[in-house]
């Protein structure tokens, strides 16, 4: 829960002493410049037959007690509503000086489990599945911000066919060479390039699932070291993006523990027999097969036990899942509620795909540009910014620049966009200094640490701290922090923390241009806490989506 002083619930308290009929929708925070806060008197107008002029009067009556209001006024079917200069300022200042944070936080009981990446175990995570992964902590550091109890998981899929492919193309081609990541890939891709029909993948890939989910040691054995081996490149390449995962779930678990046959059980009554084949039945007709005649499982049924299994330990279930995966996110959720009696709340973000300079990619295929090649290419490209740029720094420091470079404008161009949309990277507009990018967020925070190294002290003011414009809107940023947090954590919407990482950057520098610090006289106490302000809050907001910030660039 975030602790804050809220003046959005704290006027809209007031007005309804007098109003009990307003909706938190009348009260909107304005971006016109006119105000701060406007009151839509149009749906209350039609509702109790009462003119704008005598709602007018009734909010301002109810205002007069609320100290932090310093002016109300009409405007076309807007109530005005203005915030006392100072506020802003003191209000944020109080919540760093005493609480060390803003906002500040109280843990929330509820127990979130957010379930990212799942990448097959098969290959290298490549730049485009990374995306789930980013979009999925981004999301996990916003529930952690806000208080939540909050793990995340990673479901390793080892059961399967692309298991099966993995470990088939192995012995195939591989049989007596060492299983290292290469000899693994090269075999997979081999043999899906072999399977150029359904028979010729019944042939090959079939036995070996029967055999596995028999439990058969050999193969049950091997498909878990073929696996472990891929996982574990896969983790490491995560955490070069500054990615940890606290939890690792095994698919094979549920198909030797026990929990599979429960969710056959518990269908009983809903599955409905295919020559051998089962199946349950959507609303629509729709089959959702759950088992193959010759006995062995489908995804479908592993995931609802995985599921099962997730509600033994979370409040609030997440999944971040490929735009391929929404039928079956739809079918799932159905399944669990209407058939299962499922409790926990069960939420999807699904993401677009993502292409480089215009390239897709398939891990099957070959095409694939993995995330550790783009990282290493981030860097090289970051590393050619920064030199020209800052030609006076020393090699070593020029590469710790461009790495954190390379791993901010990774995760920043992937999570300013909209989950939903597809995602093309682009070097020249991740890598740019000057616009909607890491660098440009990064570049203005290093610039506020350079301003408060050389402030040497403070002259003491009054703290009545009249503003100018660009003070204001600073500061009026700075304060909306909460608010923006609140609106990511609801929606499930990184991108909503980046835009205002990029809001609060843009009125910082319009703010530094305008206002100038060091030297400013009596303005300087204000200036330096707004600075200071800014800094700190800007390191709380882009650490939220994976930046890294320096005190020099």
């Amino acid at each position: 829960m975030l602790i804050f002083d809220d003046l959005f619930a704290q006027l809209l308290e007031a007005i309804k002493i007098n109003l009990p009929e307003v909706d938190n929708t009348d009260l909107v925070s304005d971006k016109s410049g006119h105000a701060d806060y406007s009151f839509r008197t149009f749906r209350l107008s039609r509702l109790m037959k009462t003119s704008q002029e005598d709602l007018f009067s009734i909010i301002k009556e109810a205002l007069k007690s609320v100290g932090f209001v310093s002016n109300v006024a009409l405007s076309s079917g807007y109530v005005n509503i203005s915030i006392l200069d100072s506020f802003f300022l003191e209000s944020v200042s109080k919540y760093l000086s005493e609480r060390g944070q803003y906002p500040d936080t109280f843990q929330d009981p509820e127990r979130v489990l957010i379930e990212h990446t799942s990448t097959n175990p098969t290959g290298p995570i490549h730049i485009g599945r990374s995306r789930n992964s980013v979009i999925g902590d981004g999301i996990a550091r916003i529930f952690k911000r806000c208080g939540y109890r909050t793990t995340t998981q990673y479901y390793v899929n080892d059961s399967g066919k692309q298991v099966a492919a993995l470990y088939k193309g192995f012995q195939m081609y591989h049989e007596k060479d060492d299983p290292t990541l290469g000899n693994l890939l090269d075999g997979y891709q081999k043999i899906y390039k072999t399977m150029t029909d359904r028979e010729k993948e019944k042939e090959l890939v079939e036995p070996e699932i029967k055999r596995y989910e028999s439990g058969d040691a050999e193969i049950l054995q091997k498909i878990r070291e073929y696996c472990s081996i891929v996982l574990q490149s896969i983790v490491e390449s995560l955490q070069k993006i500054g990615i940890k995962i606290d939890d690792y779930v095994w698919e094979s678990s549920f198909l030797r523990g026990g929990e599979l046959d429960s969710v056959f059980e518990s269908l009983s009554d809903k599955i409905e027999d295919d020559s051998g084949a089962k199946f349950v039945s959507m609303p629509d007709g729709y089959k959702i097969y759950l088992r193959r005649s010759n006995g062995t499982s489908l995804y479908f049924a592993r995931d609802i036990a995985y599921h099962l299994f997730k509600a033994l330990n979370a409040d609030w279930i997440i999944d971040i899942l490929g735009e391929d995966h929404k039928d079956h996110a739809k079918n799932l959720s159905y399944v669990l509620k209407e058939f299962m009696g499922y409790t926990p709340r069960l939420d999807f973000v699904t993401y677009g795909f993502m292409s480089l300079e215009g390239s897709k990619f398939s891990t099957r295929m070959g095409n694939i540009v993995s995330l550790d090649e783009f990282v290493s290419r981030a860097t090289e490209e970051g590393l050619k910014v920064v030199r020209e740029k800052r030609p006076d720094l020393s090699e070593s420091r020029l590469h710790e620049i461009a790495e954190a470079v390379a791993v901010s404008s990774i995760r920043f161009s992937i999570v300013k966009v909209n989950a939903s949309k597809q995602l093309d990277f682009r070097w020249k507009d991740a890598l740019s200094f000057e616009g909607d990018s890491a660098p440009y967020v990064m570049y203005a925070y290093a610039r506020s640490r350079s301003i408060l190294s050389r402030i040497e002290s403070v002259p003491a003011g009054d703290k009545s701290w009249t503003m100018n414009e660009w003070e204001r809107r600073l500061a009026r940023t700075l304060f909306s922090y909460p608010y923006h947090l609140r609106d990511a954590l609801d929606s499930l919407r990184p991108e909503i923390i980046a835009n205002y990482c990029l809001e609060l950057v843009k009125s910082f520098n319009d703010f530094y241009s305008q206002c100038p610090v060091i030297g400013s006289g009596e303005e300087t106490e204000k200036r330096v806490m707004l600075v200071k302000n800014f800094s700190e809050i800007l390191k709380d907001a882009g650490s939220l989506i994976g930046i890294k910030f320096l005190k020099e660039m």
